[in-house]
């Protein structure tokens, strides 16, 4: 059964003359992504494949969570900074059925909007959440309500 994690990034900084892809984590945010990671390692200790957005703040989550995870290949990704649902599914759906399991770390309302969209019910994604994904179809089918909603968590 393929299964995709959403995991929100952890809380940024808002520097002063730093674009919004260049925002690092707050001092909260380096607290908060270890935290996700060993959540995360809980229930689901490794996975095939991670797509991490290249929006720093994204990437920093990542550096932290990965230390508690086991993953076969990382992406860095740059299509994932800030992209909607849509582009976020299309994502999705360009996975080979190969690969039973994703990590995809990304920015808000995209991921948000994705996990509604793919359960079918509402879900909110603060900072340093993430929420887990199943479906029984391939990955280029899925779409709206086509996975369950196994768990959200917010990791602080």
């Amino acid at each position: 059964m393929p299964t995709l994690v959403l995991l929100r990034h952890a809380k940024s900084a808002y520097p002063e003359n730093v674009s919004d892809h260049d925002r690092p984590l707050s001092e909260r945010g380096l607290r908060e992504a270890p935290v996700a990671g060993e959540q995360l390692a809980e229930r689901m200790p490794s996975f095939d494949r991670a797509l991490v957005s290249s929006g720093l703040r994204a990437q920093q989550t990542w550096e932290a969570v990965s230390q508690s995870l086991s993953v076969g290949q990382q992406l860095d990704m740059p299509e994932l900074y800030l992209a909607g649902s849509d582009e976020l599914l299309g994502v999705v759906r360009q996975l080979f059925d190969s690969t039973r399991s994703v990590l995809m770390v990304g920015h808000n309302e995209g991921i948000e909007e994705l996990a509604s969209m793919l359960s079918g019910v509402p879900v909110t994604m603060k900072t340093s959440t993430f929420a887990i994904l199943r479906s029984d179809v391939g990955w280029r089918d899925w779409g709206p309500g086509t996975a369950s909603l196994d768990e959200v968590v917010i990791a602080r």
